[in-house]
C-alpha cells in the first residue's frame, strides 16, 4: 500500500474531527468521540498494513515516521484531555491550576529525557530512519512510553510512538497555556466581583446591546479618564458587568466584531451623541427668553 493511502486516511480523520467540533459538545464528549475516531483510523491503517505491507522501505519509513504519528498523537492527545478534564470537574481554581502545572511538568521531564531523539527528529535528519522507523528492529533502550511497540511489533518501530508523542505534546503545551490564562481571567473575574459586591450593590440593569456596553467601555478605556489609563480592559468590562447587571464575555472578540463594521464603528457612541444634542436642543427651546 503507497503512502496515498495513508494520507488519506489521515485526512479522512482531520476532516472528521472538525465536523465533530462544530456539535459544540462539552469537552469531555467531544474528546471520548475524537478517542473512538482515532482508533478507528488506526485500526483501518494497522488492517491495511498487515494485508498489503508497503511497496518499498522508503514507504515503510515514511509511514512510520510522518503519517501514522499524526494520527496516533491525536489520539493521545484526546486520551489526555479526557483525563485531565475528568479530573477538573470540581476542582477549584488553585487546584486546577496545580493540576495543569504538573502537567506541564511532565511535558519538561520528558522533553528532558528524549532530547537526542527529538533533535533528530525535529532537524529532519535521516540517516538513522531505517534504524528508527522499519519494524523487525531491537530496540536499544526500553522507554516506558514506547512499550506497546514491543508487544505490537507488526504495527509498530522503535520511535514512531516517540514521534506521535512529541506531536501531542506540542499540542498540550498550547492546551495547558490556554486553560492557564482562562482560569487566570476567571480568577480576576471572581475577585472583582467579590470587591463589587462588597462595595456596591447597584440597582442599574443594562438594557441595551452587549455591543453597544462594550463600545462604551472601550471608549472610556481609551480615553484614559479611568485611573488615568492605568486599568486593565478586563477589569473595566467585569466592573460594569457588576453595576449592570449583564454578562458580557469576551472584550476582545467584541472588540474584533467592533473593527469589522463596514458601515461605521461606532454606531452606539455615535447614537449617544445624537441623543444628548436632542436633550440639549430640547432644553434650549425652554431657556428664559425662547417662550413664545
Amino acid at each position: 500500500m503507497n503512502s496515498d493511502n495513508f494520507t488519506k486516511l489521515a485526512e479522512d480523520l482531520d476532516e472528521k474531527l472538525d465536523h465533530l467540533k462544530l456539535e459544540n459538545d462539552p469537552v469531555l464528549v467531544f474528546s471520548e468521540k475524537a478517542v473512538n475516531l482515532c482508533i478507528s483510523i488506526l485500526q483501518l491503517m494497522k488492517n491495511a498494513v498487515l494485508m498489503n505491507g508497503f511497496i518499498s522501505p522508503r514507504d515503510e519509513i515514511d509511514f512510520f515516521r510522518n503519517i501514522k504519528p499524526k494520527v496516533y498523537s491525536k489520539f493521545i492527545f484526546y486520551v489526555k484531555i479526557y483525563s485531565i478534564e475528568s479530573k477538573r470537574i470540581h476542582g477549584s481554581i488553585k487546584a486546577q491550576r496545580r493540576l495543569l502545572i504538573a502537567e506541564q511538568d511532565k511535558l519538561q521531564f520528558f522533553a528532558h529525557d528524549n532530547l537526542e531523539f527529538t533533535e533528530y527528529y525535529r532537524s529532519n535528519s535521516a540517516y538513522m530512519d531505517d534504524r528508527y522507523f522499519m519494524r523487525g528492529i531491537e530496540s536499544i533502550r526500553i522507554c516506558t512510553e514506547n512499550l506497546h511497540s514491543l508487544i505490537d511489533k507488526q504495527f509498530s518501530t522503535i520511535h514512531d510512538p516517540t514521534v506521535a508523542i512529541i506531536l501531542a505534546n506540542d499540542m498540550l503545551v498550547i492546551y495547558f497555556q490556554t486553560e492557564l490564562e482562562r482560569l487566570d481571567f476567571q480568577n480576576v473575574k471572581n475577585e472583582i466581583k467579590q470587591n463589587v459586591d462588597e462595595h456596591y450593590n447597584s440597582k442599574l440593569y443594562w438594557t441595551g446591546s452587549k455591543i453597544a456596553a462594550f463600545e462604551m467601555i472601550y471608549a472610556l478605556h481609551s480615553s484614559g479618564v479611568i485611573n488615568n489609563g492605568a486599568v486593565d480592559i478586563m477589569q473595566a468590562v467585569r466592573f460594569a458587568e457588576r453595576i449592570f447587571h449583564i454578562d458580557l464575555g469576551d472584550p476582545y472578540h467584541a472588540l474584533t466584531e467592533i473593527r469589522s463594521r463596514a458601515n461605521g464603528r461606532t454606531k452606539f457612541l455615535d447614537q449617544l451623541k445624537g441623543s444628548l444634542i436632542k436633550r440639549l436642543d430640547e432644553s434650549d427651546q425652554f431657556k428664559p427668553g425662547n417662550i413664545n
